[in-house]
């Protein structure tokens, strides 16, 4: 079993996609009460189509806070996120993240996270020297809070609380969490199986973005 958590609207074949977002909720409403939110301008063109597709490959679709993951200990082979992490958790929701993996996980189950280098923010900075556009890049920014907005986070309080992150911070929250053969990795770079990774795309959003595999230690004999 792969999962793939925090998936937004990016569902991908022969993974469990898993979401908590207003939208993987309102799918479950049905198609006539979507098409008057969206004619209310409760949800766009966008969001509508989403929540359809999440109706059709629902097979494929978990709604769950990925804090609390609905699956029994050690029953997953490969677990992936793309800028969920960075952007969506506080440091102490990090940590209930990672136990969950860690639980979740088979003894030597694999893991592969990307997310947005700090540390390349930090030295484009330095280049440009524009501070409104280097907090525009940081999880909070400068972005005031809308109606719409506000309504999300209520439903979704994980977003828009993210610790930016690097990969010294990231490689000592995986020790911390026993996690071995820890691996920082550029775009297109993996030491995982061609099984575990078929279908993502191992350079999503290069020149932006840190990877980095690892596995969940095998307990000694």
């Amino acid at each position: 079993m792969k999962l793939h958590i925090g998936c937004g609207r990016n569902l991908i074949e022969g993974f469990i996609n898993i979401d908590n977002s207003p939208i993987a909720l309102l799918s479950k409403c049905n198609t006539g009460l979507l098409q008057a939110f969206k004619k209310f301008s409760l949800i766009n063109e966008d969001q509508f189509a989403f929540a359809q597709t999440i109706k059709r490959r629902k097979k494929e679709f978990v709604r769950s806070n990925c804090l609390k993951l609905p699956f029994k200990d050690g029953t997953v082979d490969f677990c992936y996120t793309s800028h969920m992490l960075g952007w969506c958790l506080s440091e102490d929701q990090l940590t209930v993240f990672f136990r969950e993996l860690h639980r979740v996980l088979r003894p030597g189950g694999a893991l592969r996270l990307s997310f947005f280098d700090f540390d390349q923010k930090v030295s484009e900075y330095r280049e440009h020297k524009n501070t409104a556009l280097f907090f525009q890049q940081m999880p909070l920014g400068t972005r005031e809070f809308n109606f719409r907005s506000k309504l999300k986070f209520l439903f979704s309080p994980n977003i828009q609380n993210g610790l930016p992150l690097n990969g010294e911070t990231m490689t000592r929250i995986l020790k911390q969490h026993d996690f071995r053969d820890i691996r920082l990795l550029r775009a297109g770079e993996t030491t995982m199986e061609t099984s575990l990774v078929s279908n993502l795309d191992l350079s999503e959003r290069a020149g932006e973005t840190l990877y980095v595999e690892c596995r969940k230690a095998i307990a000694a004999a």
